[in-house]
C-alpha cells in the first residue's frame, strides 16, 4: 500500500470519526487527520527522493555510499522516519512551502484534545479540520499537481468544505463580536481573537455584550458554552499570543513584548504599548535621572533605571 494512498485513507478516517455520534471518536478524529497530513508530506519527499536512495528524503538516517562508479550517493537507513522538525527542515531546504504556524496550531490542539480539554463535541473540532482543509487542498494542489476533490472523492471533499464554510462563518461572527468592545489596546483583542477555549479548545470565543469596556465584560466559547470573565482569561490570552515573540527576543537579545505588571502585580504589561492588560497602568519608560530609556527588565513602579535606582539607594544610605 502507497503512503498517498495511506495519507488519504487517514483523512477519510478522521472525518468519518468527525462525522460519527460516538463523541469517543473525537480524539481519533484528530490523530487520524494529523496523521494524514504527515504522511501527505512524506508522499513527496518519497517523490523527491534520487533513485536507489532507499527513500532518503523520508528517513532520519541517511549514509554516504559508493555506488558501483564510485560516486558518492546518500541512502536512507532503518525503519525509522522524519518527523515533523525533519520534514520542515527538508521542505525548507526544498523550497517546499507550509503554513507552519496553521500546522502547529493543528498539532498543538491534537496534543491538547488527548490530554487537556474536559469538554469535546463535533464543534469544537471544526477548527483544526478548518485549518487541515487549508493545508490539505494547498499542499495537494501546489506540491502535488493534483485535484484534491478528485483525490480524495466527492463525499469526504464536501466534508472538509462544509467544515472550513461553517467554521469560518461563524468565526467572523465572533470575532466581529468582540471587535465591539473597547480596550486597553488592540494587541488584547487580537489575542482574544487568537484564545482557544480551556475547556473544549475551540476558537469560537464571543463577547457577551454589545458594547462598552472589555474590562467589564464576559466572553462565552461558542462551541461548549463555557464563560469566563475578561480578567480570567486575558493574561493567558496574551501571554499565548506573544509566545513566539517572547522566544525570538530571548534568541535575538531583543526586548521582550510582555512582562509583569509593575503596578497591580498581576496583569501582564505590554512593554512596546505601555499599558497592563488587566489594569490598564502605565509605566514610566525614560529614566528621570539619566534620560536614558529603561529596558524591560529594570521597569517598575518608579521612575528610574536599574543603574541610577541603585546609585540612588547608595546616596540615601550615606
Amino acid at each position: 500500500m502507497s503512503i498517498l494512498k495511506n495519507a488519504i485513507d487517514s483523512i477519510a478516517i478522521g472525518l468519518e470519526d468527525f462525522e460519527s455520534t460516538d463523541e469517543r471518536r473525537i480524539v481519533s478524529s484528530t490523530r487520524n487527520i494529523f496523521a494524514g497530513i504527515l504522511l501527505l508530506f512524506k508522499h513527496r519527499l518519497c517523490e523527491l527522493s534520487p533513485e536507489a536512495s532507499d527513500e532518503a528524503l523520508i528517513k532520519q538516517r541517511v549514509l554516504p555510499a559508493f555506488d558501483a562508479t564510485g560516486a558518492v550517493n546518500w541512502i536512507g537507513k532503518g525503519k525509522k522516519t522524519v518527523d515533523v522538525q525533519n520534514i520542515k527542515d527538508r521542505f525548507e531546504s526544498l523550497g517546499i512551502n507550509v503554513e507552519w504556524k496553521r500546522l502547529e496550531r493543528i498539532n498543538k490542539y491534537r496534543n491538547d484534545i488527548e490530554h487537556y480539554y474536559s469538554t469535546m463535541n463535533n464543534e469544537s473540532v471544526q477548527q483544526l479540520i478548518s485549518d487541515s482543509f487549508i493545508i490539505i487542498r494547498n499542499f495537494i494542489v501546489d506540491e502535488l499537481e493534483e485535484d484534491p476533490k478528485e483525490l480524495l472523492g466527492d463525499e469526504y471533499w464536501k466534508i472538509l468544505v462544509d467544515v472550513n464554510e461553517v467554521y469560518e462563518k461563524e468565526k467572523k461572527e465572533c470575532d466581529s463580536s468582540l471587535e465591539k468592545l473597547d480596550y486597553f489596546s488592540n494587541e488584547i483583542l487580537h489575542a482574544l481573537q487568537a484564545y482557544n477555549c480551556t475547556e473544549c479548545g475551540s476558537g469560537l470565543l464571543e463577547s457577551t455584550s454589545d458594547t462598552g469596556q472589555a474590562l467589564e465584560t464576559s466572553f462565552k466559547c461558542r462551541s461548549c458554552g463555557s464563560e469566563f470573565h475578561y480578567e480570567n482569561i486575558v493574561n493567558e490570552a496574551i501571554n499565548d499570543y506573544f509566545t513566539d515573540n517572547v522566544y525570538l527576543s530571548h534568541q535575538d537579545g531583543d526586548d521582550t513584548p510582555v512582562i509583569d505588571c509593575p503596578s497591580c502585580f498581576e496583569g501582564s504589561y505590554l512593554f512596546h504599548e505601555g499599558v497592563c492588560v488587566a489594569c490598564g497602568g502605565s509605566a514610566t519608560h525614560e529614566c528621570s535621572r539619566c534620560g536614558d530609556s529603561i529596558p524591560p527588565e529594570e521597569i517598575s513602579d518608579g521612575d528610574l533605571c536599574g543603574y541610577c535606582a541603585h546609585m540612588w539607594a547608595k546616596v540615601m544610605a550615606g
